[in-house]
């Protein structure tokens, strides 16, 4: 437990009911020692605890998570650290990763489309996809100019990594 972490998150506002401040490196070790498990990530990612959530990403079998899972677990990331997270360590492995990536890109919410920028700048990154085959649209490159600090970023993000190449 770090409470000095734990402490400049809360006084940031960030809205975890319960938060121990471990680090990435920390909450992936914690993770090898369990089995991944459809029940316990769900129960896991139920809760109100940071830590919690992202161990959830760590042991959700892959082959067992689905399109609808994935919807449904993205309105539960109220962070970024949690929508990082969620993407990293679970939907950038999933066979239909690219799929979810470019649906949620189209989609009007914002917090779908950064989730898509996200998730496909890491796929790019990972190697899991081609730059050629994803150009920047239209609506990615006005949302590199929006008021939502964090779909500009992912946007602007996904753009530069799409133009690099």
């Amino acid at each position: 437990m770090n409470g000095d972490v734990s402490a400049s998150m809360r006084k940031s506002g960030l809205p975890y009911g319960m938060n121990f401040g471990l680090d990435a490196m920390s909450l992936r070790e914690l993770g090898t020692v369990y089995t991944p498990d459809v029940e316990l990530a769900t129960t896991l990612w139920q809760e109100s605890s940071r830590e919690c959530k992202i161990l959830a990403t760590m042991l959700y079998p892959k082959d067992s998570f689905s399109q609808a899972d994935a919807d449904q677990w993205l309105t539960g990331c109220f962070t970024t650290e949690l929508l990082e997270q969620l993407c990293f360590n679970l939907l950038q492995h999933l066979p239909f990763a690219q799929e979810l990536a470019v649906r949620w890109m189209e989609d009007p919410s914002e917090q779908r489309r950064s989730a898509g920028y996200l998730l496909l700048l890491r796929l790019l990154l990972a190697k899991k996809a081609d730059a050629a085959e994803n150009a920047a649209s239209e609506g990615m490159l006005k949302d590199c100019h929006s008021d939502n600090y964090q779909l500009k970023l992912h946007a602007s993000r996904l753009v530069a990594r799409l133009t690099a190449q």
